[in-house]
């Protein structure tokens, strides 16, 4: 067999009647093996090891030689190309490998499969469009959204099958970004589906306008009509949710109302009959049992209030920096009188100092349950222990515990497990032997999770109960919003005392001067009942103009202009709050001082009346001594004269220590800052005019008044007293005795049953 010559790196073979005549070295090489004999005669698809020798063959003998042939050999290893060329009477083929392109041939076939089985089955459409918005392209997977082959919408623009109402809007955002090659828009259009109903498709487009390889807009969309109606659906659920909020909110407005402008009418006649010396000492008896069962109602719908306003997500905290440890030794001086009189002592361990974050109103809510369920359910002639603890077992862990455990019945497992549940009682029944409603015990827990601590209780049967509540230390457990370091305080609406009247000034001159003509009083108030029996008071003091709505007060403050505004906050046509945000923001009425009444107490309350402009704001039910001091320290003084400078800083002292005289916390400090001065100047000015120091003047003011609910028998215990003028029970009866030379007091003792001596508040 004769080889051929290398020409230009191609590889060559000679053939005749099917077998080789001839092979180059380049043929050889791509062949693997090297020109030899046994070529000769080999037939040459047997050379090339051809998977389909028969079509080689059917090719070079049935003239299609004009077109290469591309076969794979080895067993489809290899691809060649071949091409023939008469010589002779023989055929000379060129032999190529081309199993690198085919490879990359079959990679992108296999791609565009891949990608064309993706399109079909994708669960989102494909659309391609021009910038007139006629579709050049449908994915035949759309069918599943829109139902429509793709035959049906190729050569059809977009607007075609949208709502008419959309159509305006979809063709101008086509048309910019049409104009706006690489830039992505989605939107959401309604589209008829082939049913004839409309869908929702969100659509991303492209716009590949830039790009030679398509050069149209391409559109990824997807049917969210389920989506958008379970949004809606939501909405609806929402808005349901906030309207129940609303009258939920409602009611409790309402509640408030209508239950302690009620009291307060209560309340103000029968303080003024305890007041009247011609009461008989029986009559003061029943009346203080009157008056404990207003307090005991006041209480049960605070509860219930603020029941509701937890359910409602309106309880909100604020928190301060207090002395746990004074807190509750102030709470167990306040129960030791109760205590006594079932011949119960209460035994206090805790440290000197514990300064800890925590609502002053709130955690005395959860003490006054705490302590008062346990002298409930305790036999005489036990102990109830109280102990605060920081940490576990002295190692700091970051919190403060406080623990009240008893000795009485204890509670078996069911109960154990139920007891801060709401309404539970685990005495309910027709033999039930306590009162309460069963939610004392949920509030407190709520209250405590509030802080981020945490209620829970060790009871057995026979053994007593132990309830022990946690605080963590420092602030960073609070948010920021319930730290409110400028929070108003709260009075406390179980304390004994509570209903005791202020004194009342003992005639008009306390008010103003005797030459100077009665102040004029502007009494916006809905309820004529209520009305009827503030008019009767203070027509003794001012001139009083009478409205029964914001709307009326408006147009009595345009006819004159009164001293003073006395106001509801609820109200009909324009609430006091808005009443008082519209007097604030008049130039000719903004210096007018406005006090408003409201039933609703609660700090946030109280911060939304004083937000709202309000001077002072005092909640139902009250006691008319109290709105009448409160009156005095806030009334104008018209066209003073200098003569008379000395009393008014006077009468403006005096009012301040009367309006505060029941609060624990009111000292010279509380005194200083609400007569605006430093305690160095106010010490200088009380030395000046009275000969002695703020806090002799601030203790003497208090036992007068203690001395005068004594004598007008308004308080049954010394407890009683000594909380009515915000001294603790020991501190209150040795400055008393001393002051008033007496060796006892004519009431019942305070109680001995408290193991340490408790430290008397500030004065």
């Amino acid at each position: 067999m004769s080889a051929l010559p290398s020409l230009f790196g191609l590889c060559l073979l000679k053939v005749r009647d099917g077998r080789i005549t001839a092979i180059n070295s380049e043929g050889a090489r791509l062949l693997r093996t090297e020109t030899s004999p046994d070529f000769a005669n080999l037939p040459w698809t047997d050379a090339l090891n051809c998977d389909t020798p028969e079509a080689a063959e059917h090719w070079l003998a049935n003239g299609n030689r004009a077109r290469p042939l591309h076969i794979r050999c080895n067993k489809g290893k290899r691809w060649l190309r071949l091409r023939a060329h008469p010589a002779d009477g023989e055929w000379v083929l060129i032999l190529e490998d081309v199993t690198a392109e085919r490879e990359e041939i079959e990679r992108d076939r296999l791609e565009a499969e891949h990608f064309h089985a993706l399109i079909e089955r994708s669960s989102e459409g494909i659309s391609i469009f021009d910038t007139q918005s006629t579709i050049l392209y449908e994915s035949p997977s759309n069918k599943r959204i829109h139902g429509y082959e793709p035959h049906e919408l190729e050569g059809r623009t977009l607007m075609s099958f949208c709502h008419p109402d959309d159509t305006a809007r979809i063709a101008l955002r086509f048309k910019r970004l049409a104009e706006a090659p690489g830039v992505v828009e989605t939107e959401i259009v309604r589209f008829r589906h082939k049913q004839g109903h409309y869908i929702y498709l969100e659509g991303t487009v492209l716009n590949a306008t830039d790009d030679p390889r398509l050069n149209a807009l391409v559109n990824n969309f997807r049917d969210v009509t389920g989506r958008l109606e379970a949004e809606r659906e939501l909405r609806r659920a929402k808005s349901s949710a906030e309207e129940a909020h609303r009258l939920q909110q409602h009611f409790l407005t309402n509640l408030s109302h209508e239950f302690k402008t009620p009291l307060t009418l209560i309340r103000g006649p029968l303080e003024t009959l305890a007041a009247d010396p011609q009461t008989t000492d029986t009559e003061r008896r029943t009346l203080g049992l009157v008056f404990r069962n207003i307090d005991r109602l006041d209480a049960l719908l605070t509860e219930l209030i603020d029941l509701a306003r937890i359910e409602a997500g309106a309880f909100a905290l604020h928190a301060n920096l207090h002395d746990l440890c004074l807190f509750v030794r102030r709470q167990v001086e306040h129960f030791s009188e109760f205590a006594l009189a079932k011949e119960i002592r209460i035994q206090l361990e805790a440290p000197d100092l514990c300064p800890v974050f925590f609502d002053a109103t709130k955690l005395d809510k959860v003490l006054m349950n705490l302590l008062g369920n346990a002298i409930k359910f305790s036999p005489p002639n036990t102990t109830i222990r109280v102990k605060v603890t920081i940490g576990a077992d002295g190692a700091g862990d970051g919190k403060v515990d406080v623990s009240v455990s008893d000795e009485g019945p204890g509670m078996d497992e069911t109960t154990r497990a139920r007891v801060f549940e709401r309404f539970f009682q685990g005495d309910a029944g027709l033999e039930r032997g306590h009162e309460g409603m069963g939610i004392g015990m949920a509030i407190a827990r709520e209250m405590i999770e509030m802080h981020g601590g945490d209620l829970s209780v060790e009871s057995e049967i026979g053994l007593g109960s132990t309830f022990i509540f946690s605080l963590p230390l420092g602030c960073d457990h609070l948010d920021p919003d319930d730290i409110d370091t400028s929070a108003v305080p709260e009075p406390r609406p179980h304390s004994i005392g509570s209903h005791l009247p202020l004194p009342a000034p003992r005639n008009k001159e306390d008010l103003t001067e005797s030459n100077r003509p009665r102040p004029t009083l502007l009494l916006v108030e809905d309820n004529i009942d209520l009305r009827a029996y503030l008019r009767m008071h203070l027509d003794l003091f001012y001139d009083v103009r009478e409205t029964d709505n914001g709307l009326a007060a408006i147009a009595a403050l345009e006819d004159s202009l009164p001293d003073i505004v006395l106001s509801d906050v609820m109200m009909p046509h324009l609430n006091g709050l808005e009443l008082c945000r519209q007097i604030k923001a008049e130039p000719r009425w903004s210096a007018l001082p406005v006090i408003l009444l409201s039933a609703k107490a609660a700090v946030d309350n109280r911060v939304e009346g004083l937000r709202a402009g309000a001077d002072d704001y005092l909640s139902k039910p009250f006691s008319v001594p109290e709105l009448l001091e409160r009156l005095r320290a806030r009334l104008p003084q018209k066209e003073p004269a200098p003569a008379s400078a000395e009393v008014e800083w006077v009468n403006k002292l005096n009012a301040c220590i009367a309006a505060n005289l029941a609060s624990p916390d009111f000292d010279v400090t509380e005194l200083a800052r609400q007569l605006g001065y430093s305690v160095r100047q106010l010490r200088r000015r009380v030395a000046e005019y009275f000969g002695q120091t703020p806090s002799a003047l601030l203790l003497a003011e208090r036992l007068r008044f203690a001395h005068e609910l004594i004598h007008t028998q308004r308080c049954e215990t010394v407890a009683e007293v000594a909380h009515a003028i915000g001294l603790s029970p020991r501190y209150f009866s040795r400055r008393y005795r001393h002051a008033f030379r007496c060796t006892e007091i004519p009431l019942k003792a305070s109680s001995p049953a408290v193991r340490e001596e408790f430290l008397p508040i500030k004065e």
